[in-house]
């Protein structure tokens, strides 16, 4: 219904005609009122005030006529007598000077009345007070003179009361009760027409609101009245990845250009009958069938194609891309329209984590997804202490020196997980894991903790002085890192130059100056620190140059294939040298090979790790091989020497 509400209903003209009935409505209703407040002022108000002053007046004679009667008969109480007359006297006041009273005073000769007979009333003074003090006065006379006033109070109320003048007021009553009819009728009219109007200007600014006033497209409020999608159709959800980049650099104006702009990209390519939602400003949704020829892939590929593209903004151009998470059509049982959305949005969240273009949520996604809650929920008990299916431990992976691979200098401590219904769980992803769900500085204490548990009694009583690198992840590093390092560790026994530290170049980017401090820290406390996967970021040679780090840790990429290219060899040769020339100790990571050994030798590397040497082990294989003297470590002499 509201589709065919012409535009012109909502017009200014539409609009102004009806404010001016209101308006009309209005003055009629406000010169009503002033006619009737003016008839109460004249009518109304002499009888409240009529019936209010003079019935008191009426009614304070009577008592005071009472308390007369009784006293002169010898039976009253003079006190009471004297206290109706002074209040009688008080009402005379009243109703002769109070502003209130005026009204009284002004309807017919009242005022001259209530002079005469308050002048009466004051005569009586003398007499009356003599009788309340037991002296001799003319009773009779004094009956007299009471009653007479008494009979002229009663003839003032009652002409009050009734007279030319009520006749004249009931008719006035009875027009303005017409008048009033007639008008609630038009008021009621009114109200009827004013009311239809504002439901339909209701419900059609229900409809605009669901539309977006940019793009035109239907939005959020329209997707809350989605109750079913037909399960045939695919639901694909879209993000504009640039869009706080234009939003920060160019403002509104020009991200509701890049907003068009998208729209109609991804218009194009929508076939008759699909629906285009826009969620949010950098979101939107498509509702589509796929065609018969075309896989589910294909057709997500197509609009992640088509919303990939060079946008000239004044004199440049800015490339924008999206990312996509989509759900295809399912047959059978299906689950229902808000269930697939939120597989949708899965999916979006996964292309995001991965770094991919697009997801679409499948049997291998839900599987992934339901891995990923059964580790999480498992590694959380864990964490807490509980009984769960879930075991980290911890291996060590010897560093050894380049000149003799039996010469372990330290190791590298790496975690690992083991999963009894999933099975292995790769290090990386139960750091992920924990990062995004807030476990991260958790698994950094227990990490800190354990490390401690295991390797205290080599330092204590066999004297090794190795150093122990230990990998943080990002949630370890914040201002409480000191604490943690020198409770769980040092606290525990540890020497604090046999530990290093290793932050990636990815975690270093999170918070230089943060980093930077924190370096600082650590080396106030004795401890060095490594900058691990260089050369695998985009500011390798920035992060060498500002953070003051001790070792670089050389990823393994630069080590595989050097025996056979020489260019890679170059390469790595001249990172060792910067590494030197940087006073940094550089370890080599990834050698595998004897041929990568003696390269990497030759080059100038003065710290080896990788399978050539020694895989990771668990630590009572690395506490065999110093026990059966297959290997040689550095040692503290005098620890040593108590110890034997």
């Amino acid at each position: 219904m509201i589709t065919r509400v012409p535009q012109r209903l909502f017009a200014k003209a539409t609009i102004g005609l009806l404010f001016a009935v209101v308006l009309a409505l209005l003055v009629a209703s406000v010169v009503s009122y002033i006619q009737d407040r003016k008839l109460q002022s004249v009518s109304l108000g002499n009888l409240r005030m009529a019936t209010w002053n003079l019935a008191q007046l009426g009614h304070e004679a009577s008592a005071f006529d009472r308390e007369l009667a009784l006293e002169l008969q010898d039976v009253g109480d003079s006190d009471e007598m004297l206290l109706r007359y002074d209040i009688l006297w008080s009402r005379y006041v009243y109703l002769l000077t109070s502003s209130e009273a005026a009204i009284t005073r002004d309807h017919s000769q009242n005022e001259v009345r209530l002079t005469e007979l308050f002048g009466a009333l004051q005569s009586l003074e003398t007499p009356i007070t003599r009788l309340a003090a037991g002296d001799p006065v003319d009773r009779r006379v004094l009956a007299t003179l009471w009653e007479t006033q008494k009979a002229q109070v009663q003839r003032l109320v009652i002409d009050n009361f009734v007279g030319d003048e009520t006749g004249q007021l009931m008719d006035r009553v009875e027009y303005s009760r017409n008048r009033l009819s007639n008008l609630r009728l038009l008021m009621l009219g009114a109200m009827v027409l004013v009311f239809s109007y504002l439901a339909l200007a209701v419900m059609y600014t229900r409809r605009q609101a669901g539309i977006d006033q940019i793009t035109g497209l239907p939005n959020h409020l329209y997707l809350r009245s989605l109750k079913r999608i037909d399960p045939a159709r695919a639901i694909i959800t879209c993000e504009i990845n640039e869009f706080q980049v234009v939003l920060s650099e160019y403002g509104h104006d020009t991200l509701a250009e890049l907003t068009r702009a998208f729209v109609d990209r991804l218009r194009v390519h929508l076939r008759e009958g699909d629906e285009l939602i826009q969620v949010a400003q950098n979101q939107f949704l498509v509702v589509a069938t796929p065609s018969p020829r075309e896989t589910m892939t294909a057709l997500v590929e197509r609009l992640a194609s088509a919303t990939s593209f060079d946008w000239s903004l004044h004199d440049t151009v800015l490339h924008i891309s999206s990312t996509l998470g989509a759900d295809a059509p399912c047959q059978g049982s299906c689950p229902g329209w808000q269930a697939r959305y939120q597989q949708v949005h899965r999916a979006l969240a996964q292309a995001r984590i991965e770094g991919r273009p697009f997801y679409i949520n499948d049997a291998k996604l839900r599987t992934r997804l339901k891995r990923e809650q059964a580790i999480h929920s498992a590694l959380n008990r864990f964490l807490k202490g509980q009984p769960s299916v879930l075991r980290l431990s911890l291996v060590y992976q010897p560093i050894v020196s380049a000149d003799n691979a039996t010469r372990i200098t330290g190791a590298e401590v790496l975690l690992r997980c083991q999963h009894q219904e999933e099975g292995v769980v790769p290090p990386y992803e139960v750091v992920d894991l924990c990062e995004r769900y807030g476990l991260g500085k958790k698994l950094g204490q227990w990490l800190f903790r354990e490390i401690a548990h295991e390797t205290r009694d080599l330092y204590q009583y066999m004297g090794f002085r190795g150093v122990l690198s230990i990998n943080l992840n990002p949630s370890m590093l914040c201002e409480s890192l000191p604490v943690d390092v020198k409770t769980l560790l040092l606290g525990q026994g540890i020497p604090p130059e046999s530990l290093c530290l290793e932050i990636t170049e990815d975690n270093a980017a999170l918070n230089f100056s943060l980093i930077n401090r924190l370096i600082r820290k650590m080396h106030d406390l004795g401890l060095c620190v490594a900058l691990d996967d260089f050369g695998t970021g985009h500011s390798s040679l920035e992060y060498v140059r500002e953070l003051k780090v001790d070792r670089l840790k050389i990823d393994r990429c630069f080590v595989d294939g050097i025996e056979n290219d020489s260019d890679k060899e170059r390469f790595l040769g001249s990172i060792i040298a910067m590494a030197n020339q940087a006073s940094m100790k550089s370890v080599i990571e990834g050698v595998e090979t004897g041929a990568q050994w003696r390269l990497v030798g030759e080059l100038g590397g003065e710290l080896i790790q990788g399978y050539y040497a020694y895989r990771p082990m668990p630590f009572n294989d690395l506490m065999a091989l110093f026990i059966d003297g297959s290997a040689t470590f550095p040692v503290d002499q005098g620890v040593a020497a108590n110890d034997k």
